[in-house]
């Protein structure tokens, strides 16, 4: 994945966040599941299933407008060879800037617009002298400090990678961890050549050939970057000559020609003579590995009926702590989602049509939802606007960091799981059937463990 992936499913469009990724793969999933990073990732379909099939080419042209490219905002005269001159030699006082710059710190905030809605993420940044940096975002953390590179995530809080430095912080990301890319141009931007910074902005599945325009706009200047496909539009402070916009322009890849999107960076970059606090990375209470592949823990096997159902005590969207132990003697039906999830959207108007067959007779069951692996801030929320707008008749239940969904052995959601009036596992369901009848599965099931008929 790249840190700008796009994933076209039948349901949704993921936008993968992490610090780095690999390259994007389109699929169609029936479930989707948190990575190393905690961020969204479809699993591979079934074979031959048409259910999860990707969309064609026009239903993903209804779906997805088209966003005019940078270009359309520069006249004739913002794109003569004159312009482009200014634009290069702006472009050159750009990485002069942040290669001048003793230390920095900068936050990144880019937001991309994807059906039904906006996702937006964050990227801090700390850089002090030579190779040495901080990036963070989401879960993860990247530091680069005396001549080591540790990368860590608080998903996998008992290991990191730390590798020496190889010469340089990129050169190290590029032999070190393979597949991956350094998700904003700074670094590269520190070191590129004269006439070539237009390559610090090769990343999020881009990359750029030249300066195709340069304007001066409401006190800044614009340079326009051309790749073909995708162009990107750099928005300079010019006292500081740093960065304080940019603004991408992509096509989701396997899309129609035509159909593209928009990523909009907002930037704040600060300098300074010397960086405080320092950077630094705390290793305590945590193992080096050599490699990300070691930090991975072994994948979980899903809890098999029969198993006794793991307990837990969590507190719903009120405050009120709800206990497994305390609803023995009842069935339990939870069911794992997420607000990100596209399949678990899909998929929670059953649970809710299940939950209302049990309020309406009577059934000595109890629904609830269980919402994990939440991102961003204010994850609480996000998770109760969500739901009050839905507003579904069973309560939902907050597991944001994952403890109760591992403990369950899903390792991608919607799950839903049938607990007996014992305490063992009934029946589980994984991932989201648009041309099945989970309801009617839900209720045979019920009733069954009740022993009665429907």
């Amino acid at each position: 994945m790249k840190i700008l992936q796009t994933i076209v499913t039948a349901s949704t469009l993921v936008i993968g966040s992490s610090l780095f990724a690999q390259d994007a793969k389109p699929a169609a999933a029936p479930a989707a599941a948190p990575t190393a990073a905690g961020q969204a990732a479809p699993a591979a379909p079934a074979e031959g299933d048409p259910a999860n099939a990707p969309m064609d080419e026009a239903q993903m042209a209804a779906m997805f407008p088209k966003s005019p490219m940078n270009a359309e905002s520069f006249d004739a005269a913002a794109k003569s060879p004159e312009a482009i001159a200014k634009g290069v030699a702006m472009l050159d006082q750009v990485a002069a800037a942040y290669k001048a710059a003793p230390a920095m710190t900068d936050t990144v905030v880019y937001t991309v617009k994807i059906p039904g809605g906006e996702q937006k993420e964050s990227i801090a940044i700390s850089m002090g002298a030579g190779q040495d940096m901080q990036v963070k975002v989401a879960t993860m953390n990247l530091t680069c400090v005396k001549g080591s590179v540790y990368f860590a995530d608080e998903s996998m809080a008992d290991k990191f990678v730390q590798v020496p430095l190889d010469g340089t912080l990129l050169n190290t990301l590029k032999e070190k961890f393979q597949g991956m890319e350094f998700p904003v141009p700074h670094l590269a931007l520190r070191s590129a050549a004269p006439g070539k910074a237009v390559d610090s902005f090769g990343f999020g599945g881009s990359s750029f050939e030249k300066v195709s325009g340069y304007q001066e706009k409401d006190g800044s200047a614009q340079i326009l970057l051309d790749g073909g496909e995708s162009d990107m539009m750099l928005t300079v402070n010019p006292t500081t000559k740093l960065l304080s916009a940019m603004s991408l322009v992509m096509s989701p890849p396997g899309a129609p020609a035509g159909i593209r999107f928009t990523v909009n960076f907002t930037l704040d970059p600060k300098t300074m003579d010397v960086l405080t606090p320092a950077i630094s990375f705390d290793t305590a209470g945590r193992k080096a590995v050599a490699s990300q592949e070691e930090m991975v823990p072994t994948r979980p096997e899903a809890i098999a009926v029969g198993a006794v159902a793991p307990g837990f005590s969590l507190q719903d969207l009120s405050g009120k702590t709800v206990t497994l132990a305390d609803l023995r003697g009842k069935i339990v039906v939870i069911d794992f989602w997420a607000t990100w999830c596209g399949p678990c959207r899909k998929g929670l108007p059953s649970i809710n049509a299940l939950a209302q067959w049990v309020a309406e007779t009577k059934q000595p069951v109890v629904v609830l939802g269980i919402n994990v692996w939440e991102r961003g801030d204010n994850t609480v929320d996000k998770s109760k606007e969500f739901w009050t707008k839905q507003a579904f008749v069973f309560p939902t239940l907050l597991d944001h960091a994952g403890d109760v969904v591992k403990q369950y052995g899903f390792d991608g959601i919607p799950a839903t799981v049938i607990i007996g009036m014992d305490g063992k596992v009934v029946n589980v369901h994984t991932g989201f059937d648009p041309k099945s009848d989970l309801v009617g599965d839900l209720k045979a099931e019920i009733l069954k463990a009740i022993g009665t008929k429907g």
